[in-house]
């Protein structure tokens, strides 16, 4: 692939495709269960690593779909992407999610029971694909050195919190900027 290449995301078409697919899977789940599940709201407005993320609201849940990365690896997407996002959204239904782990068995159980492999997360290049950069800080401690996001940086330099290494356990501090 050319490196300067850059993805288009899904088109219209295919988005509805997408979208027929994740109502396909919870008409599937609603038979394999014996009872209705509501359609559940479908974006298109995920970003970065992330194929799809099921999200749980105030105003509701929604699916969130990453159309660059169906747009790259789409039939992947639609096999394996939509059937695990449905399953987060069975289980919440079925279980409520504070009393199950994200990838736990249930989950395992409804992702199998929809024909979906259970593993919690896909490997796919994001050549071509837009992904923010964020801004990376130098910290060391006694054993090793660490890269801090914007946020943890200004928490330590605005004294409002001190972190550690899960190593050595020693306090980070800043490399000095050449």
């Amino acid at each position: 692939m050319n490196p300067d290449a850059i993805i288009e995301p899904i088109n219209e078409q295919q988005r509805h495709e997408v979208v027929a697919a994740t109502r396909h899977c919870i008409a599937k789940a609603s038979q394999l269960y014996g009872r209705d599940f509501a359609l559940v709201q479908v974006d298109f407005d995920l970003r970065g690593k992330c194929a799809g993320m099921y999200q749980v609201r105030r105003q509701g849940s929604r699916i969130r779909y990453n159309p660059w990365l169906f747009a790259k690896y789409y039939q992947d997407s639609i096999n394996d992407t939509v059937p695990h996002e449905v399953a987060h959204y069975v289980v919440d239904c079925l279980f409520g999610l504070r009393h199950v782990k994200p990838h736990g068995r249930e989950w395992q159980q409804v992702i199998s029971d929809l024909g979906g492999t259970p593993k919690a997360t896909g490997s796919y290049s994001l050549e071509g694909i837009p992904t923010r950069q964020y801004q990376r800080f130098d910290y060391d401690c006694g054993c090793r050195s660490h890269q801090l996001t914007l946020v943890r940086h200004r928490k330590i330099q605005g004294g409002r919190a001190k972190y550690l290494c899960q190593f050595c356990h020693g306090p980070l501090v800043a490399q000095a900027r050449v």
